[in-house]
């Protein structure tokens, strides 16, 4: 009497045919895994694994058939011809990784598998740093640990400490060597430390890249006035008025007396839904928000070009700005005394806006701008100086006296 096929095969065999569809098989053949690939004129093709037949193939032959897959279909390849490029796979344990195939996994787990980052920002922020990660495990001496790799990073690829660019090159390998040894069972010499201050650096006082200003409402009216053209006035208000991310200009829709907000933006901590808020007008812009809103609905508010992908908008704006005179004095202005003005002030400016002229919580504000409260104050708590204190007293007491 035969014995029954073990539980891990069906699994397997379900698990393939949700990820890829009919069409796609598996069998033992001489203790290999044989991949049978079914095509609809019912001709079929068949390769021979480099991958053992037992309970623990299951993620391996999953991750292979992925890759041969995406070969066939970008390429034109057949099975064989797409297997081949692949070479015989190594174990993930072995001391030797194969790391383009750990990159090709872990693209598919951040973009496909658990949905944290869509495709168009891996491939704009996270597929470069991988080319630098493959460059540095290629480089004599090659790194052999997880705190070699990080220094080879630092060390050459520039970025000056704290920069934005020398943290994102850090923490995305780390995500990468964390998910080398948690999903894919690498050696624990590869975990990264869990402090990353030695690789990442602390910004100094004069380097820029500091958090920007925010552009105060009388500086905000000076600009808009200034502007020469209405597409890029209209960015600015909507971004002034609304507390938007540059790249939100691309989700926007009129809901009744309020802005819809397509955006979901997607972080390791989670994700921020789409919404519809109210504008907060600028101090001597009455009405500002609502007229913005208005011409939207009615096909009348005209942005300008703002690039073919969500990574291209802020770097757009920053362009345009860059171009106008006024906007250069300004920035000069605000430098001169430790500012730094970006694409960003204008969303840092509806901050200070909600708590110095509507004074509204600071829960509230996160809420209006689509972030957490902790994020809220970690980021926004230190923006009231000397002058807006005073102001807020002025109002305290005026207040207690018409009370009285």
């Amino acid at each position: 009497m035969p014995s029954a096929r073990p539980r891990w095969v069906q699994t397997l065999r379900d698990a393939l045919k949700q990820e890829h569809g009919f069409g796609w098989n598996v069998r033992e053949i001489s203790g290999r895994v044989q991949l049978t690939r079914r095509f609809p004129d019912r001709t079929r093709s068949s390769v021979v694994l480099d991958i053992p037949w037992t309970s623990e193939c299951i993620t391996p032959v999953l991750a292979t058939v992925h890759e041969i897959r995406v070969r066939m279909e970008e390429q034109g390849l057949s099975l064989s011809e797409a297997y081949s490029l692949l070479g015989s796979p190594k174990s993930i344990n072995q001391s030797s990784l194969d790391w383009g195939l750990v990159i090709d996994r872990f693209e598919k787990y951040k973009v496909h598998d658990t949905g944290d980052v869509k495709d168009s920002t891996y491939a704009a922020a996270y597929r470069p740093i991988m080319k630098q990660v493959l460059n540095s495990l290629s480089t004599k001496p090659v790194p052999r640990d997880a705190k070699a790799l990080l220094s080879r990073l630092r060390d050459s690829y520039g970025g000056a400490p704290g920069s934005r660019a020398r943290q994102l090159r850090i923490q995305y390998t780390s995500q990468l060597l964390r998910f080398a040894v948690n999903e894919l069972g690498a050696q624990e010499r590869w975990v990264p430390p869990s402090d990353l201050k030695q690789f990442i650096g602390k910004p100094s006082s004069d380097n820029g890249f500091g958090a920007a200003t925010p552009l105060k409402d009388h500086h905000l009216r000076t600009l808009l006035e200034g502007l020469p053209d209405e597409r890029l006035y209209n960015a600015i208000a909507l971004m002034a008025c609304f507390g938007l991310r540059p790249v939100e200009l691309n989700y926007l829709t009129a809901s009744g007396s309020k802005l819809h907000i397509g955006y979901s933006k997607r972080t390791s901590r989670g994700s921020t839904a789409p919404a519809s808020i109210p504008g907060l007008d600028p101090s001597g812009l009455p009405g500002k928000s609502d007229e913005l809103i208005e011409k939207l609905g009615s096909n009348q508010l005209i942005l300008p070009p703002l690039g073919r992908s969500d990574a291209d908008v802020a770097q757009s704006v920053r362009q345009y700005l860059n171009r106008q005179k006024i906007w250069t004095k300004l920035k000069s202005m605000h430098r001169e005394t430790g500012g730094r003005l970006s694409a960003y002030s204008f969303r840092h400016g509806f901050a200070l806006r909600a708590h110095e002229m509507y004074g509204l919580s600071p829960r509230i504000t996160a809420a209006l701008m689509r972030h957490s409260l902790q994020t809220h104050v970690r980021h926004y708590g230190h923006w009231t100086d000397a002058v807006t204190i005073d102001e807020a007293l002025a109002r305290a007491t005026l207040l207690v006296g018409h009370a009285q």
